[in-house]
């Protein structure tokens, strides 16, 4: 009886850190969207220097991320081009294969799709208005987050103990 609601509780810290870790990975992803704005504006690189700049930056599974993708865009990688029709197609496998490297959840991967609708297809300046507006649609997000996440992890693993009790007493 007493694995029940030790288990219970370990489920609970569970879900609480992936909430966490869900989170970190937000303000992950709205950094590098940052970086590859300024990469674009300020050293007007072209979108597979951009990631690799960017990749330079960041930390795993994000680097090995914008580095499949850096390599994709370089004309003279031809590996990628036979695979995927266009850069959307290639972002959004990317994106799945991010999801399963991270805590994002498909809501998370859904609002990223939007940001490779416009890269690689617009002029410059239009992407860099799609990457400062998703960055802030991101930003939105995380702050809405980030308000209560105390309280909301601690319900969690409040609620997961009192559960396993709950079970252990039906079981009684």
């Amino acid at each position: 009886m007493i694995f029940v609601v030790v288990g219970s509780l370990a489920l609970g810290i569970k879900v609480a850190a992936n909430m966490r870790g869900r989170l970190n990975a937000l303000r992950d992803i709205e950094r590098i969207l940052s970086y590859l704005e300024g990469e674009l504006r300020c050293r007007h690189s072209v979108l597979g220097e951009a990631f690799y700049n960017v990749a330079i930056k960041s930390r795993e599974p994000y680097r090995r991320w914008l580095l499949e993708l850096s390599e994709w865009v370089n004309p003279q990688e031809n590996e990628y081009k036979e695979k995927f029709e266009d850069f959307y197609s290639l972002w959004c496998n990317s994106l799945i294969q991010l999801k399963d490297n991270t805590f994002l959840n498909s809501k998370d991967i859904g609002q990223l799709y939007d940001v490779g609708k416009a890269l690689g297809y617009l002029d410059i300046e239009s992407q860099q208005m799609n990457l400062n507006l998703e960055r802030e649609l991101l930003h939105n997000s995380i702050r809405e987050l980030d308000k209560d996440i105390g309280t909301r992890m601690k319900n969690v693993i409040v609620m997961c103990f009192l559960g396993g009790i709950m079970t252990v007493i039906a079981l009684l």
